[in-house]
């Protein structure tokens, strides 16, 4: 193969091919409508994994996220037959108290929004119909919807610095010729990934859990 084509399939290659991906839990009445806990760090740890793709301006960003789900990790293996849902960890975790700011609790609720985020920026590429090459607006949209209202002067300022350096569509997706499976497996993907968050968001509401300071 010639180093011309060689280059070729280097820029379409898709940084982040979704197929790969482990799906976030099924939540249906086999499990009592609950969310499987080592199957969502699993999870968890993977599209963390892909999001270092988007470089290295966003390491912070990453070694967040990852710190949060280290938290329900760490909390997870204390009992992993007692917590083996996700819910019944929380509710141990708050124990019907006010929730301090470095709980397990409230570093699932900030890895939840971060995730809201990444989810609605997926979402906002595929209903693309111009499947445009900059993805900076999806990004921003997704940001001000899901972080901006709990983030104050110095993460905002962060973020306008990070926004500027997201990489282009094909380089995160690949092209729509060469990757069309991988278009349907970011589709397939996020299908389950939006009915855990909104699972989980349901669920804090309900224990009323939610926190809105900002950081």
């Amino acid at each position: 193969m010639s180093s011309e084509n060689e280059t070729d399939l280097a820029v379409c290659e898709a940084k982040i091919l979704f197929r790969q991906l482990k799906p976030f839990p099924t939540i249906d009445e086999t499990n009592g409508y609950k969310i499987d806990t080592r199957h969502f760090i699993e999870a968890s740890n993977q599209i963390i994994d892909a999001m270092g793709c988007f470089g290295k301006l966003f390491s912070p960003v990453v070694k967040d996220m990852r710190q949060n789900v280290q938290k329900v990790a760490d909390k997870f293996k204390q009992n992993e037959t007692l917590f083996m849902y996700l819910e019944d960890l929380i509710l141990k975790d708050a124990n019907g108290k006010d929730v301090p700011f470095d709980t397990v609790t409230d570093g699932l609720l900030w890895l939840k929004r971060a995730f809201e985020m990444i989810e609605m920026f997926f979402r906002n590429m595929l209903a693309d119909e111009t499947r445009s090459e900059q993805v900076k607006p999806h990004l921003r949209e997704a940001y001000e919807t899901c972080l901006l209202p709990y983030h104050g002067f110095l993460a905002q300022k962060a973020f306008q610095l990070l926004h500027l350096y997201v990489p282009s569509r094909t380089s995160l997706l690949g092209t729509t010729e060469t990757n069309a499976d991988n278009l349907m497996a970011l589709k397939e993907f996020l299908e389950g990934f939006r009915a855990n968050l909104t699972h989980l968001n349901d669920f804090y509401t309900k224990h009323d859990l939610h926190r809105t300071y900002k950081a």
